[in-house]
C-alpha cells in the first residue's frame, strides 16, 4: 500500500506509487509526486493517479496481442497445475492456439473471430472434437479472465458452436470379457503385457496407472492395489517418466481385486523373478509389474500395439485400450454395483462424472427398477377418486 510521507526539509507531502509492470515492456514503473501542502491534498492526488494507472493498464492490455496475454495468464496458471497437465497445455498453445489467433489484439476479439478459429481447427486441421474443445477451453478461460478486467465483453463466449463429442462408448459384452480373460488358454505366444490388460479390465485403472504399478503397490493378502505412481509424459516430444501423483486428487486410491487376478499377478511375478535372476545387475529394478524383459518401463505405444494384436487374435469386437476401463465400469453398473463404489474404483472426482460418462448403462437399470416395484406391489388396478 502506498504511504504518504512528509519531507522534513520542505515540509511538503509526497508519495511514490508502484504502478506495477508495464503490460507491453514488462518493466516495473514507479510514479513519484511531491509538493503537496496538506496530507489531504496528497491523498486526493494519489487516488486520482491510481485511477489513471488502472485505466492506462486496461488500455495497454486491450492492445496486447493474444499470445502475450496468454503467456502472462499461463505463467500464473502453472502454479496450480500438475506437470503432465502443463505439458498438455503447452502443446495446445503451441500447435492449436497461437498459430491461429496469437496475433489478434485483445480488444479485436469477437464472436466471428472465435467461430472462424473453431472452423479452422475442425475443417482444415480435422482435429477431434475432444481436442478442439480442450483448445477452446483454454482460449475461453483466458478471454473470460480478461473480461473480468474490463478488457472485453464476455458475451461473445456465449454462443460459440463447438463440435459434439460422440457419447457412445465401445464396451465388451460379458461373453467377450470372458473370452478375453481366457486368452492365456487360447493364444500360444501371448504377449507378456497381457497382465496389464487384465489389471485394467478388472480394476478400471488408466493406462498410465497400470504402466506405473509396482509390486510394492500390491497387497496380496488384503487383495488390493494402491494407485500411487503413474507413467506420464514429463517433457516435450516422446519423453516419459514416473510421476507420484494422479490425474486428480481422487486418482490416488485403493482398489480391491479378485482372487483370480491375485493368482494371475502371482504367476506373473514368478516370470519377473526368473528374468531378474538371469540378468542380475543388468536388470533395471524399477519394481514394475508391467515391464520389458530387462525391467524397464513399457512405452504406451507398444502397450497399445500389443493390446490391438491380442484382440485381433481373439476375434472379438475391436476396442481401444482405454475402453477396458469403460468396459469395467459398464459391467459393474449393469450388475447393480453402487455407482459410488464404481466412482471410487475409477478415481473420478465425484459420482456425477461416473453417472454422466456411463449413462448408456442407466436405461436398463431404470427398467429393472420399475420391474422391482411390480414385483413388490404387483399390478394395481385401483384408481384413486381424488
Amino acid at each position: 500500500m502506498t504511504s504518504i510521507k512528509k519531507d522534513s526539509n520542505t515540509g511538503k507531502y509526497y508519495f511514490v506509487l508502484d504502478a506495477g509492470k508495464d503490460p507491453l515492456t514488462g518493466k516495473r514503473t514507479q510514479l513519484r509526486r511531491r509538493g503537496f501542502t496538506t496530507k489531504k491534498e496528497a491523498q486526493i492526488a494519489l487516488a486520482n493517479l491510481q485511477v489513471q494507472v488502472s485505466e492506462r493498464k486496461e488500455l495497454c492490455l486491450s492492445k496486447l496481442p493474444f499470445y502475450k496475454y496468454l503467456e502472462q495468464w499461463f505463467t500464473a496458471k502453472k502454479i496450480k497445475l500438475k506437470t503432465s497437465t502443463i505439458q498438455n497445455y503447452e502443446q495446445q498453445i503451441r500447435y492449436n492456439i497461437t498459430p491461429y489467433i496469437g496475433e489478434v489484439r485483445m480488444n479485436d476479439f469477437n464472436e466471428s473471430i472465435l467461430q472462424n478459429y473453431i472452423q479452422v481447427l475442425c475443417k482444415e486441421r480435422e482435429l477431434s472434437p475432444a481436442t478442439i474443445r480442450a483448445a477452446y477451453g483454454i482460449v475461453s478461460e483466458v478471454l473470460y479472465k480478461a473480461s473480468q478486467k474490463g478488457i472485453l465483453n464476455k458475451s461473445m463466449l456465449d454462443d460459440i458452436a463447438l463440435p459434439r463429442i460422440p457419447k457412445k462408448l465401445r464396451v465388451w459384452t460379458s461373453d467377450e470379457i470372458a473370452t478375453f480373460l481366457n486368452a492365456p488358454q487360447t493364444i500360444l505366444n501371448l504377449t507378456r503385457h497381457f497382465i496389464g490388460f487384465n489389471i485394467s479390465l478388472q480394476t478400471g485403472m488408466r493406462m498410465g496407472e497400470v504402466l506405473g504399478l509396482r509390486w510394492s503397490d500390491i497387497d496380496f493378502e488384503g487383495k488390493k492395489i494402491s494407485v500411487r505412481q503413474t507413467l506420464n509424459k514429463i517433457g516435450d516430444g516422446n519423453e516419459y517418466g514416473f510421476v507420484n501423483e494422479g490425474k486428480t486428487a481422487s486418482a490416488l486410491r485403493v482398489i480391491y481385486i479378485s482372487e483370480s487376478l491375485v493368482n494371475c499377478l502371482k504367476a506373473h511375478m514368478e516370470l519377473i523373478k526368473r528374468e531378474r535372476t538371469v540378468l542380475q545387475e543388468v536388470y533395471l529394478n524399477y519394481d514394475l509389474v508391467v515391464c520389458t524383459k530387462n525391467g524397464n518401463w513399457v512405452h504406451p505405444n507398444n502397450f497399445r500395439r500389443a493390446f490391438k494384436m491380442t484382440v485381433e487374435q481373439l476375434d472379438i469386437t475391436p476396442i481401444r485400450l482405454h475402453d477396458l476401463r469403460h468396459t469395467h465400469a459398464t459391467f459393474l453398473l449393469e450388475n447393480k454395483v453402487n455407482p459410488k463404489i464404481i466412482q471410487e474404483r475409477l478415481g473420478h472426482k465425484n459420482v456425477n462424472i461416473t453417472l454422466n460418462t456411463y449413462s448408456h448403462a442407466l436405461p436398463s437399470m431404470q427398467i429393472e427398477a420399475a420391474g422391482k416395484f411390480v414385483e413388490m406391489f404387483g399390478n394395481s388396478d385401483q384408481i384413486s377418486d381424488q
